[in-house]
């Protein structure tokens, strides 16, 4: 496994077979040593494209949103001209920009709010005023005495690179040579290209706040493991999540409490058509799909570090995550339909909110709960199950990223 960031999806059904032995999970201390998330934030969070927010909230020129990453504030914004394609469809957007929001005289932030409109379409420092346009260049420094050394060119906002894929807009801090989007993506556009999700729109969004450490969040999403105690309105809609702890397995085995058969092939509550409480669904199926896609209700993908994506038939529940500390991140959910259905005025999207937010929450809270219990001064380390396969995933991905010595460690 290369530290080259990839999208990490779920192994497909055809592959996806148990752990055939107990393997190590990621060192404790990882999860809460603030020395340590200080080099995970420079190795994946400015060394990785991190989406940061929906072109959709981005209409108009001069409109910003202000993003923290880690210790980093980033502002994204609309500028004035040119284009932006879609870094896989090819779609043509209005020109994007990203800088660090830092004025360049004293280094005060720009943009105090989180979002808004740029009055003037100009950056203007509320400090001591230096301003700038809305592609970084330095453009006025009010009551500056004049001196042959200042050359305004040399001025300009600190960039980021930029760029979008279905209707995301992602940010890469990294200084160096930067992995191109499209590359980055792998498979996903292919994977999600009939969903058209550049085309969706926010029905919902929720913010929260977790006292939970952002490898945890993604072990998390990995694996459904805990499903059973955890999500009884999950495992209701997808009973492969309360037989066997997993979906699409190609393995059957008895659990070892009960003796009872894990039946890995019921996938779906019979006659769900979508994943809402009750598996029905209030708005047809995107209008793209195939039979096969229509009849996938559940596709779960990760692009590490941030992004979640849980994509149904006609909806899309994803998950932008930022890390606070090393302790802490915040996510913003977004709950993403076609246009039409948000504007039908008989569109009931509580229908669709209810389960995910259930969810969410639940996960929330054991994840808060696990980050408390990592502390214990013997426990050195988690320990995945044959289920917990993604996760192992995962934290080989870690460590491969972080060029650890750990690589290939498993419980003897």
């Amino acid at each position: 496994m290369t530290d080259a960031q990839t999208p990490f999806e779920p192994a497909p059904v055809g592959a996806r077979e148990p752990l055939q032995q107990v393997e190590c999970g990621l060192p404790a201390a990882w999860f809460h040593d603030a020395a340590h998330y200080r080099r995970e934030l420079a190795r994946f969070w400015s060394g990785k494209w991190i989406a940061v927010a929906r072109s959709s909230e981005l209409r108009e020129v001069g409109d910003y949103r202000v993003i923290d990453i880690g210790d980093q504030s980033i502002v994204v914004l609309r500028a004035r001209s040119g284009e932006l394609r879609d870094a896989s469809t090819g779609a043509v957007h209005g020109q994007l920009r990203a800088f660090h929001n830092t004025c360049r005289h004293r280094g005060s932030i720009l943009c105090t709010a989180a979002e808004g409109r740029l009055r003037g379409a100009r950056l203007v420092c509320p400090y001591h005023a230096w301003t700038y346009d809305l592609d970084g260049r330095l453009i006025h420094t009010p009551r500056r005495m004049p001196t042959p050394d200042f050359d305004a060119d040399d001025y300009g906002l600190f960039g980021v690179d930029v760029d979008s894929w279905g209707g995301f807009v992602f940010v890469h801090l990294g200084s160096g040579p930067v992995q191109p989007l499209v590359e980055a993506l792998g498979e996903l556009p292919a994977r999600f290209a009939r969903h058209r999700l550049d085309t969706l729109a926010i029905g919902k969004r929720i913010v929260v706040d977790i006292a939970a450490n952002w490898k945890l969040i993604c072990e998390n999403f990995c694996e459904c493991f805990h499903c059973p105690p955890v999500h009884p309105e999950l495992c209701r809609v997808v009973p492969a999540y309360r037989e066997a702890g997993a979906w699409g397995l190609q393995h059957e085995s008895r659990d070892e409490g009960t003796g009872r058969p894990m039946r890995a092939g019921t996938e779906y509550l019979p006659g769900a058509v979508t994943l809402t409480l009750d598996g029905t669904a209030r708005i047809p199926p995107f209008r793209d799909l195939d039979a096969t896609q229509r009849a996938t209700l559940y596709s779960p993908a990760l692009l590490p570090p941030n992004l979640f994506l849980n994509v149904h038939p006609d909806y899309v529940n994803a998950h932008m995550m930022f890390p606070t500390g090393p302790q802490t991140v915040r996510i913003v959910y977004d709950w993403l339909f076609e246009p039409e259905a948000l504007a039908d005025p008989r569109f009931d999207l509580d229908h669709y909110v209810a389960l995910w937010q259930i969810t969410n929450g639940q996960d929330a809270r054991n994840c808060e709960w696990q980050q408390r219990g990592v502390h214990a001064a013997p426990f050195a380390h988690g320990h995945f199950m044959p289920q917990e396969f993604d996760c192992h995933r995962f934290a080989q991905w870690v460590r491969a990223a972080l060029d650890s010595a750990q690589v290939g460690q498993r419980v003897i």
